[in-house]
Parts: C-alpha cells; sequence; structure tokens
C-alpha cells in the first residue's frame, strides 16, 4: 500500500524539492498551500515531468492553509485527509523585506506553526502517523557570538544562545535565527511533554543553494533569500573594482540534498529522534564568482572578477566551525559539491532567462 505523506509549505523553495523527491519513493503526496492558484501550477508543473503522475493525478493533491500561525490551522486538513502516515512540515514563510513587529513577522508564524501541525497531528492523526520531520535551520545551532572562534565547534548537540530580548535593535536577521532555534525548540518540547505516539527528526540546513525546481521559478527578478546571493552576482560588472567578494562567508547545502533528508528519516528508523545537519562545506560570495567564472565560459569577461586567491582564507577566517560527523555516519550521504550546485544553478537562471 502507498504511504500517504503530509507536507507543509508545498510551494516552497526547498519543499518543491522535497515533493520530487516523495514522489521518487513512490510516496502519495498531500501539500498545503495559501492560494489554489499555487496549487493548480503545481500540480501542472509536476505532472508534466512525473508519469506516474499523468496515470494517477491523486498521488499529489493540495489542501489551502491559508495561515499556518492561525489557531488550528491543521485541524481540518489532518480531519479530512484519512490514512496520513507522515508529515513533513517545512512551511515557515519570512522575507528579510517584510515589515511590521518583528515578533509578528518571524517569531510567531515559525513557533505558533509548528505548534499547530504537531497539536493537529495528535489531535486527529495519533493512531496512524509514525513520523514528523520539521525543517528547521543551522540558525538553531549557530552562536553568533562564537561565529569566527576556531575552537568553538558546531555540531548536533548544540544550540544558538541567543534570546528574544536580542532583536529589541530591530535586527531582521537576529530575529529570524532566534526564531529558527524557538521553532525547534518548540517541537522537541511538545514531543517530551505531549508524549505523541509519532517520532520527531528536524533538518537543520545553513544557507540553502541549488536551482529552482522548475526553470519557470528561475525567471523571477528575485529569487530566494539564499538562491539570490548567485543570482546577484551574474548582475556585477567586468572588471570589478579588485576587491574582495565578502559580504556571505557561511556554510552551505545544496538544495537537492536538503530534500532527500527530509524523506530518509521515513525510509530509515534509526533516524527518528535526531537532529540532522545537512552541510556541504564553507563558502563565500567570492567562491561563488570563482566557480561562475571558472566554469559557465558564456560570462567569462563579463561579470566581476573580484580577488580570485582570497576565498580559501577568507573562509578559513571567517566560516564557523562545524562537524557533523554524527548525521553523516547515520545517512551515509555524500553531500553534492559547491561546484556543481553552483553551476547547475547558474545555468538554470542562464536557460530561464533566454
Amino acid at each position: 500500500m502507498v504511504s500517504k505523506v503530509l507536507l507543509t509549505g508545498a510551494s516552497g523553495y526547498i519543499a518543491q524539492h522535497v515533493t520530487s523527491e516523495l514522489l521518487s519513493h513512490g510516496f502519495q503526496v498531500v501539500g498545503t498551500v495559501r492560494r489554489q492558484e499555487q496549487a493548480d501550477q503545481l500540480h501542472k508543473q509536476f505532472s508534466e515531468e512525473v508519469p506516474a503522475l499523468q496515470k494517477n493525478p491523486f498521488l499529489l493533491t493540495y489542501v489551502l492553509v491559508p495561515e499556518i500561525g492561525a489557531p488550528d490551522a491543521f485541524d481540518e486538513v489532518l480531519q479530512s485527509t484519512p490514512d496520513i502516515t507522515y508529515v513533513l512540515h517545512t512551511a515557515s514563510p519570512f522575507n528579510f523585506k517584510d515589515e511590521g513587529p518583528l515578533e509578528d513577522v518571524y517569531l510567531k508564524p515559525a513557533v505558533e506553526g509548528t505548534r499547530n501541525i504537531l497539536s493537529a497531528v495528535k489531535k486527529f492523526a495519533n493512531d496512524y502517523v509514525k513520523n514528523v520531520v520539521v525543517t528547521s535551520s543551522f540558525a538553531s545551532v549557530m552562536n553568533v557570538d562564537k561565529f569566527e572562534d576556531k575552537s568553538f565547534i558546531h555540531t548536533e548537540k548544540v544550540w544558538n544562545n541567543n534570546t528574544w530580548d536580542q532583536t529589541k535593535g530591530g535586527d531582521k536577521v537576529v530575529a529570524y535565527v532566534i526564531s529558527k532555534k524557538e521553532a525547534e525548540k518548540a517541537a522537541w518540547d511538545f514531543v517530551e511533554k505531549e508524549k505523541p505516539n509519532f517520532k520527531l527528526t528536524t533538518v537543520l540546513p545553513p544557507y540553502v543553494f541549488g536551482p529552482q525546481k522548475f526553470d519557470i521559478s528561475a525567471k523571477k527578478e528575485s529569487l530566494n533569500t539564499s538562491a539570490e546571493i548567485v543570482g546577484s552576482l551574474l548582475h556585477t560588472k567586468y572588471p570589478s573594482d579588485d576587491k574582495l567578494f565578502d559580504d556571505s562567508v557561511n556554510i552551505s547545502a545544496d538544495v537537492r540534498d536538503v530534500a532527500l533528508y527530509h524523506v530518509l528519516p521515513l525510509l530509515n528508523a534509526d533516524l527518528a529522534s535526531k537532529r540532522l545537519i545537512v552541510v556541504q562545506g564553507k563558502f563565500s560570495t567570492q567562491r561563488i564568482l570563482n566557480i561562475i567564472n571558472e566554469h559557465i565560459p558564456e560570462l567569462k569577461g563579463k561579470i566581476a572578477v573580484g580577488k580570485p586567491e582570497g576565498a580559501a582564507k577568507l573562509e578559513a577566517l571567517k566560516a564557523p566551525e562545524y562537524n557533523n560527523s554524527v548525521t553523516i555516519g547515520l545517512t551515509g550521504v555524500d553531500p553534492i559539491p559547491l561546484t556543481k550546485t553552483i553551476v547547475d544553478s547558474v545555468e538554470q537562471i542562464l536557460r530561464a532567462n533566454k
């Protein structure tokens, strides 16, 4: 019998790749979206790509959840959708361009959305949901005050040490980072206190790069926050002002690996009750620029060069130290290298905008 998976936030960048991964493993997918036009567009796109959907369109269906932070947001979905075996919660909308109180924009949607889905599962599907996988973030691990401390190693056991009081200055990045930690904490606290029948796994990606699931999404004027770092470099000018491109220095993951990590807990019982850190390695804006200049011939001489030789030293000094050997040992996944991630992304952008 085909197992049915509820995927929240199914229109998102990561979630679209998760949908693809689920379908490729033979799962039936019920996705939540905010608007009907999103549902119609996604079903059309996946149907054109997945032969099984052409034979059985009910392998992928969508339901509307307009506001995940609203009280009982997912209750109707769980009540009206029988036989859900797994739940993947990827929904946590944010955009650094959003205005409004930081608590309303970042904290409440993340925390309440997480509590809402777990509560709905326990109330209406506790007898048959086996696993819940929640998309968290490396932000919930990251100790910002230790960002450049080479002696401090971020692992699956580490938690972000920021508190909400630190958002009083209006810093949106700090608000986002803390909201991710608080949402993940809320998930683990729920499981500890409510003792539901299902097992919980959290997936913690850092910056997520890689192609959009469908080329048409790469035509957008502004991509999602991480992908836009790559897109913005295509608009730099040659020759550059000879500066080192050090705007972003951190660690990254390929979106396709992040999607796979969401599905692995449904296939491997050893991943239950685990925090999984997905990382391919360190990056800098300069390294991404180097990859584009080296591997995309049609852009050579058209975009900035910066200081190619400075990337490795910059990353060694500025990127956080991490060790996700526990995750690697549990999953055995060999991460997609950054070069492939960036090349695939840029080639898609160029292809989509021809």
